[in-house]
């Protein structure tokens, strides 16, 4: 299969993933949002690594998807403070759902098209450097704000 079909196979893994995760916002206890998002995440690279024929761990996944996503502030400040807007009754759980949903799928973009693009140079997970991809991460976490609003708006 040629490189440009990997890629467009990549994209689509991750465009499904990213929509998987707007649904995690929307579960009302406090921390399983975030768990079942890192589920996802998880799911995603394991999926990414099987279509680039990379060898992989399964604790060494989740080592580096903590090292790329879990150290950022906006991740700690989303899931954390706009976790706790679902403890308000209605409205906050409605509102707290979207904004964790949100957040959880430009997170999940953000985090594939990392892998992705590491994986593309020819990088394996072996020298993945999560602290020197978060820069990257962050500026891929912004696109994938716009381009979740753009899927819902598609749907």
């Amino acid at each position: 299969m040629a490189k440009k079909n990997y890629s467009l196979l990549a994209d689509n893994l991750i465009k499904e993933h990213t929509l998987y995760s707007i649904g995690s916002g929307f579960i009302p206890v406090i921390g399983l949002d975030v768990m079942a998002n890192a589920a996802i995440q998880l799911e995603l690279t394991r999926k990414l690594c099987k279509l680039y024929h990379l060898k992989f761990q399964e604790a060494q996944l989740r080592a580096l998807l903590n090292a790329l996503v879990g150290s950022t502030a906006a991740r700690i400040y989303a899931t954390g403070t706009k976790s706790l807007l679902k403890m308000i009754p209605g409205v906050g759980t409605m509102v707290g759902g979207v904004v964790v949903g949100l957040y959880a799928a430009a997170s999940t973009y953000a985090s594939g098209e990392v892998f992705k693009m590491h994986i593309e140079k020819g990088g394996t997970l072996k020298d993945f450097d999560a602290k020197a991809m978060q820069k990257y991460y962050k500026i891929k976490l912004e696109e994938g704000m716009k381009i979740v609003e753009k899927w819902k708006k598609e749907r």
